[in-house]
């Protein structure tokens, strides 16, 4: 299922590629922002120790073979604004998680839907998945926009499945079938 290395995407105005060190600015910029940060996991980081950190767990998780974490680049520029992942594979049901983030300064400009689009994509043809999810922290309106745009399907709420910044919260739980993906 997963090459040596990460594949790079191309998309109308983005590459997705691998994270770098090179990236730490960006990483930094993207995770320490409190805005990014509302509806996930993570705090919003510190300093850019923090940010090489998160560049080095994407590298271990790819070389564990337990996710693929992209970086959202221009392609006029070559800088991140923002990353996007497929992870949490089931191997036997062919089924992953999506997950993603852009940096605030770029929101509203289309970038989560064409990225997504790309995994999504992705994921289907190259990885032969059959079934893409992603849970959405109730209140995320503009993220369920997203997956709705390109055809997602919101299947229901999973109460108290995540952890985050200490409290147990719902996930609006969004998939889309491999035989679905006509509608992209």
């Amino acid at each position: 299922m997963f090459n040596d290395k990460i594949e790079i995407l191309r998309t109308e105005r983005l590459i997705l590629r691998e994270i770098v060190n090179e990236d730490v600015n960006e990483i930094f910029e993207i995770f320490s922002d409190e805005d990014v940060a509302e509806y996930d996991w993570f705090v919003p980081i510190k300093d850019t120790n923090t940010a090489l950190k998160f560049i080095q767990r994407y590298k271990e998780e790819f070389d564990d073979k337990e996710e693929i974490t992209w970086g959202i680049a221009l392609k006029e520029t070559n800088k991140l604004i923002g990353i996007c992942c497929l992870g949490d594979f089931e191997l036997d049901s062919r089924r992953a998680e999506i997950g993603y983030d852009i940096k605030k300064t770029e929101w509203n400009k289309g970038y989560a839907t064409e990225s997504v689009k790309a995994i999504t994509e992705y994921g289907f043809n190259k990885l032969n998945l059959n079934r893409i999810e992603a849970f959405i922290t109730p209140g995320n309106d503009a993220s369920v926009k997203v997956l709705k745009n390109l055809g997602y399907t919101q299947e229901g709420i999973v109460r108290e499945r995540d952890l985050i910044k200490g409290k147990l919260e719902d996930g609006i739980i969004m998939a889309m079938l491999n035989r679905d993906m006509k509608k992209l």
